[in-house]
């Protein structure tokens, strides 16, 4: 029998039980790995792990866990969890049967030549994946043969360079030839090219802009005339005050931001900048009435740019929609009440749609055609029920197509030739009393019958028949 004494002993905690337990290898790399991904997710900078206050909020959470220090994590650690990224996708590439490329190549701020080169498919579970193959300094000349080789030796590394199918690329003449070198189908990017087309059209107002951009630079670069705007804004009911946008002059749409923001805050720039010394010119009533007319013609581009330029997302069977919806917009602008100068910038885009064969005539590319017709979104509308011709050629382009993916896979399943039917199957080869005529014969009336391509016309018509999906939709989770 226990005493009391004994009883009150067995229900204490040794001192030891209230010591931390040291970590775990496992438990320590597991740690490592979410320490990474400041790093690799959010960019922040190896020192991080060396500031005081970091070490100390770390303490807190996990006293047993050693901080790496910055040259662990980049000597050791990063380089360890590539080598096990790039294990894993050279896994996933291959199991790829096809894929498009696309390509950049860029100068930095400290003029460092880089090219970028990435791929993109449709997985077995039908999802869009992208993996960039590298990204790389390119310091020779930016010849289409010195650019041709570069990417030649990226996509041999990963066993890829006879799955690429198509190419995308800006529209620079030597990246365009390399693509042409290597043997690589290619359009230039469409992005980039509506980024052409509407910076031209705005040279037409150039001065304009140049005095909105001279006003933001301004009240960005002075403290006062910020601290002026801001305080107008909250003397004027504004909760939560903006700021201006500078633009940056190689996206056409950070112009239109730029604007955007700079006619919202009108009222509040009219008053600041009659309150502040040394203020730049203000704009004139007429000028200010141009900006929200330019706002307007320029809104159609901004959704198209946005549209085309998402990511997880398909984006060839959008051009030609696109295209065509825009000169529709933009025809029918012509005939809006609109300044006469923002007029002319109308029809200046419009010259510059229809100067550019790669834009006016989307719907020649086959490739593209076959993209819209096949996107269960667009199927039966423009270009498509505008265009009987369109519609038939791109049709019957789908049902060769279709009928050479049946053909391929009947011989590669029964190792046969295709007879005048996919389906021949008869009792005549079978024995009169062989235990396996009825499953023979079951087989065969299950079996798909005709030919190849009479098999590919009811294919794509009941495909067509399908009912539309809306714009909104995944048209891979169709």
């Amino acid at each position: 029998m226990q005493t009391s004494g004994s009883i009150r002993k067995s229900k204490q905690t040794s001192v030891v039980g209230y010591l931390p337990r040291k970590l775990t290898v496992d438990a320590k790399k597991k740690l490592d790995q979410k320490l990474l991904k400041l790093f690799v997710n959010d960019f922040q900078p190896f020192k991080v792990v060396e500031d005081s206050g970091f070490k100390q909020f770390v303490k807190a959470l996990n006293p047993n866990y050693e901080l790496p220090n910055r040259h662990a994590i980049s000597k050791e650690l990063i380089p360890a969890l590539y080598e096990k990224c790039l294990v894993e996708m050279k896994s996933l590439t291959s199991t790829v049967e096809s894929a498009c490329l696309t390509t950049d190549c860029w100068t930095s701020r400290n003029n460092e030549s880089f090219i970028a080169i990435t791929i993109h498919f449709i997985d077995t579970e039908f999802e869009l994946k992208s993996i960039l193959l590298g990204r790389h300094s390119f310091n020779l000349n930016h010849t289409a043969n010195n650019l041709a080789k570069e990417i030649e030796r990226v996509l041999n590394s990963w066993n890829l360079y006879n799955k690429i199918t198509f190419a995308v690329s800006d529209n620079a003449y030597n990246i365009k030839n390399a693509l042409n070198m290597l043997g690589f189908k290619n359009m230039g990017c469409f992005a980039h090219t509506m980024n052409l087309i509407v910076q031209s059209a705005l040279k037409l107002e150039e001065d304009l802009i140049n005095k909105i951009k001279n006003i933001v630079s301004h009240f960005r670069k002075s403290t006062v005339a910020n601290n002026a705007l801001k305080t107008y804004q909250i003397n004027n009911g504004i909760k939560e005050p903006k700021k201006l946008i500078q633009d940056v002059p190689t996206r056409w749409n950070s112009t239109y931001y730029m604007v955007c923001r700079f006619v919202e805050l009108e009222t509040s720039i009219r008053g600041t900048l009659g309150l502040i010394n040394n203020a730049p010119e203000n704009l004139k009533q007429e000028e200010w009435v141009i900006l929200k007319d330019l706002i307007k013609i320029l809104k159609p581009f901004e959704e198209a740019t946005k549209a085309i330029s998402r990511q997880k997302y398909m984006t060839a069977s959008l051009v030609i929609v696109i295209v065509q919806g825009l000169f529709k917009v933009f025809n029918n602008l012509l005939k809006m009440n609109l300044t006469q100068r923002v007029l002319q910038v109308v029809e200046k885009l419009l010259a510059n749609m229809n100067e550019r064969d790669g834009f006016k005539h989307t719907e020649k590319s086959k490739t593209l055609s076959r993209c819209t017709f096949l996107d269960p979104r667009f199927k039966h509308i423009p270009p498509f029920n505008h265009n009987a011709k369109l519609l038939t050629t791109t049709k019957t382009d789908i049902i060769e197509k279709t009928s050479e993916i049946i053909r391929s896979k009947y011989i590669e399943d029964d190792g046969t030739h295709e007879s005048a039917t996919l389906v021949d199957v008869t009792h005549s080869n079978c024995e009169p009393l062989s235990i396996w005529n009825d499953i023979d014969s079951c087989v065969a009336k299950s079996s798909p019958m005709g030919t190849a391509k009479s098999r590919a016309i009811v294919e794509v018509q009941r495909y067509l028949e399908d009912p539309i999906i809306t714009r909104c939709q995944d048209p891979l989770k169709w």
